[in-house]
């Protein structure tokens, strides 16, 4: 991956995470459920999936995705 593009990859991945956690947050705190802490997350649009778990993660195109292999690596399942 060009150094440009793992830049901007960790400012959305990080944006995603900020996200997902204040999200977390308010729900724990509204609604009496436990969501934190985050532990991953995924996305899937277009030809790419990513997948991150805690600060690892996988960015692949959907056609050659064993999304099985992927969660397994990541420590997910």
């Amino acid at each position: 991956m060009p150094k440009e593009m793992a830049e901007i990859t960790a400012k959305f991945c990080g944006t995603v995470n900020l996200i997902f956690d204040a999200l977390a947050s308010a729900y724990t705190q509204l609604y009496k459920m436990n969501w934190v802490p985050q532990q991953n997350w995924m996305y899937s649009g277009g030809d790419w999936t990513v997948m991150i778990s805690g600060t690892r993660g996988v960015f692949v195109e959907k056609s050659k995705a064993d999304l099985k292999k992927l969660f397994t690596a990541l420590g997910i399942c």
